[in-house]
């Protein structure tokens, strides 16, 4: 996607987000298992409302410090707020495309670090630039959901088939363990780990569901119905979540998800 029309997208949306614990949560849950130390020096790829960011600054410590990239402007606003709030001082934002960090000086990051962001990048650009940034035996992890999950965005583009729209999986190019290796090991990095998790939905919210995939970048095609079609596909939508929840509570309150770490060579 255009940047530009990415930074529109999470510009509407870095209110609610900022208070969105779920995404606190999976942030974390991915934070915990990348191997940053006391004093290393990171950057967080699409650090939206700094859930991510907040989190590393906590890893590394004061000696440390985390440099949070996002184009969202509005995103960036959030995470400030709640930083200064948190009193984190190793933690600085820059509002730039972090897959185009031409003007940051090669060699000069311990890790790499990108919370749910790659679906809104090309992959292999992305990758390149932050391998360029890296030390040597630098770390790069990255989080994606597996593919088909989480099951209120397959429904919803099940509903929005029957208007006539063919919205893609967005998470399909890495939903899978293979692809997240074969990207990495394409961009110069080896030693790759891939491990599964998982993130639950503490209290699941069919219109925060709602807001959430109509707005998605990937769900562009929604948007572009008529006022009507839009209302009809939203009652749809609603009334299909509804009966998968009563079918199978377990699978409509959970999001599988994908970690991937791996070293610059």
């Amino acid at each position: 996607m255009n940047p530009q029309d990415v930074a529109e997208i999470f510009d509407a949306r870095a209110e609610r987000y900022s208070g969105d614990d779920w995404h606190r949560r999976y942030a974390e849950q991915f934070v915990a298992v990348v191997p940053v130390r006391p004093g290393d020096r990171v950057l967080d790829a699409g650090t939206g409302t700094g859930f991510a960011a907040r989190a590393l600054a906590r890893r590394v410590g004061a000696e440390g410090h985390v440099l949070g990239v996002d184009v969202s402007f509005g995103m960036l606003q959030q995470a400030r707020r709640v930083i200064d709030a948190e009193q984190l001082t190793n933690i600085e934002l820059l509002e730039a495309d972090v897959t185009d960090l031409r003007e940051l000086p090669a060699t000069t990051f311990d890790a790499v670090v990108c919370a749910a962001g790659l679906l809104y990048m090309p992959v292999a650009r992305a990758l390149s630039a932050w391998h360029r940034l890296l030390k040597p035996n630098g770390i790069v992890a990255f989080s994606t959901m597996k593919a088909g999950s989480p099951s209120a965005g397959r429904i919803f583009r099940e509903c929005a088939s029957r208007f006539d729209l063919n919205l893609k999986d967005p998470s399909e190019a890495l939903g899978t363990e293979e692809p997240c290796r074969a990207v990495l090991h394409d961009a110069g990095f080896d030693r790759v780990e891939v491990t599964a998790g998982r993130v639950d939905f503490e209290a699941f919210d069919p219109l925060l569901a709602w807001e959430a995939n109509f707005r998605a970048a990937g769900h562009a095609g929604a948007r572009d119905l008529s006022p009507q079609a839009q209302a009809a596909l939203r009652e749809e939508y609603l009334r299909a979540l509804e009966e998968a929840r009563r079918e199978d509570l377990s699978d409509a309150s959970r999001a599988d998800v994908l970690y991937a770490v791996a070293r610059r060579r």
